[in-house]
């Protein structure tokens, strides 16, 4: 019989360890202000994360005005992610509770990775500003990979750099990316319901939602003792 230790957990990082959206909102005004742009809403900015900084900054232009030639994108996302890098959590959190079951899965040896569409170049920052490095000794980002979330093929790799292809393996998230990546992957999820979802979670249908991580020990036991539903 499976047990909790047998399993791989993959976790997202934005709307699901961190609430990044405000920060994120924060150095992308400085970078579309540079440009003569309007800012947006820090609830506009939760639209359109989550797909990765390549399309966070092609949306955010679209919003602004327009897209002015085809370098374009491609200088004001380098200048967001150096602002980014340079201010990792300027107005961010850790979601309560959040390391407390990092700190939990670690000391009962469940092995964990990373599975973000954020840049490398922005998570390790932020990783590092919250000392949160050494709970994904595996990690891979947006910019790590040719198919990235919500393609399974993100979360198959992970499993693939740790060496744990014949384990079972479960997905945490907070969107769509995440959950149909699980689907894809033909992985059981977690999906958290406080993050940056962009679908109805009955539609979405995750293995099991959750409203905080006080719920996160008993959503994963029901996943290892075979519980399927939302």
């Amino acid at each position: 019989m499976r047990t909790t230790t047998d399993h791989t957990i993959l976790f997202d990082l934005d709307g699901t360890i961190v609430d990044s959206a405000p920060g994120v909102a924060w150095s992308l005004n400085r970078a579309l202000e540079a440009e003569g742009r309007a800012s947006l809403t820090v609830e506009r900015v939760k639209d359109l994360v989550g797909k990765g900084a390549q399309y966070l900054v092609a949306d955010a232009l679209a919003d602004t005005g327009g897209i002015d030639d085809d370098g374009h994108p491609d200088r004001v996302r380098e200048a967001f992610l150096q602002i980014y890098s340079e201010n990792p959590i300027q107005d961010t959190i850790v979601f309560p509770g959040a390391v407390d079951v990092l700190d939990k899965l670690r000391s009962d040896g469940v092995p964990m990775a990373l599975c973000t569409n954020k840049p490398r170049k922005t998570t390790l920052p932020v990783l590092e500003a919250f000392g949160l490095m050494d709970f994904f000794p595996v990690m891979l980002c947006g910019d790590d990979v040719e198919n990235r979330k919500p393609d399974g093929r993100h979360l198959l790799d992970t499993i693939a750099k740790m060496g744990r292809t014949d384990a079972p393996a479960i997905m945490v998230g907070d969107s769509e990316n995440d959950i149909l990546a699980a689907h894809d992957a033909g992985l059981p999820s977690i999906c958290v319901t406080f993050g940056y979802c962009h679908m109805p979670f009955d539609e979405l249908k995750p293995t099991v939602l959750i409203d905080s991580y006080d719920s996160f020990h008993d959503a994963l036991a029901r996943i290892v003792n075979g519980g399927t539903a939302a």
